[in-house]
């Protein structure tokens, strides 16, 4: 018997892929559940058991599975952090606009904008304006910093939309790792009253107004 391709072998390992996949699917798998021994995917497969450890590595990498040494494989609750990582690295590494960075925010943040005011949520706005206190008792500029992290985050999570959260999150800690920039004491307050007059437009519903607020605040991000 001749020896199998690596083309062939790499064949195999997608169409296993695929077939776990939509095994997956077909049993109603989810969150915790656990995936049947390798031996019982050798068998439905009609692969070696290399080429089955090959397609549970490959689908624990990208986040979908989580593998206990001899436990099994398990369904892991979703979670897009380490796909979202990989992309940001493979768009740091072949051209860095962090400007088309701002542009994803500004989309994200006035959609939450929105659904802020279309839930009239209080208690969104409540933590909304307790970052802001933080901010302005601190002198400590990483509290400060961090606080201004935690407002955009707040805008974001007050969707309750776990997708949309995951995803969002992650463009907005992104920026926040790569802008360093040191503010002026005029341009930290300018920070704070740009955050109170978003907030402001909020409970007035205006939502056109805290949109244009929010586009001008984030644009005028130094980069």
């Amino acid at each position: 018997m001749e020896p199998i391709k690596a083309s062939e072998k790499q064949s195999l390992k997608q169409r296993v892929i695929e077939g776990m996949k939509q095994y997956i699917i077909d049993h109603e798998l989810t969150s915790g559940d656990k995936l049947p021994a390798e031996r019982a995917f050798t068998e439905l497969f009609d692969v070696s058991r290399s080429v089955i450890r090959e397609a549970l590595s490959y689908l624990e990498n990208i986040g979908i599975l989580r593998i206990h040494q001899g436990q099994g494989a398990f369904i892991n609750e979703s979670n897009i952090e380490k796909l979202m990582d990989s992309f940001f690295f493979l768009w740091q590494i072949n051209h860095k606009n962090i400007r088309e960075v701002l542009g994803l925010r500004v989309i994200f943040e006035c959609s939450a904008i929105d659904e802020i005011i279309l839930q009239n949520n209080h208690q969104a706005i409540k933590k909304l304006k307790q970052t802001i206190e933080t901010m302005e008792q601190s002198n400590d500029p990483e509290i400060w910093r961090q606080s201004d992290v935690d407002f955009h985050q707040q805008l974001l999570q007050s969707t309750q939309n776990e997708l949309f959260i995951q995803m969002t999150n992650m463009i907005t800690n992104y920026f926040f790792q790569v802008q360093h920039i040191e503010l002026s004491a005029e341009e930290t307050k300018q920070t704070m009253e740009e955050h109170y007059l978003i907030i402001e437009a909020i409970e007035a519903k205006d939502g056109l107004q805290a949109k244009e607020i929010l586009t001008k605040h984030i644009n005028q991000a130094k980069v």
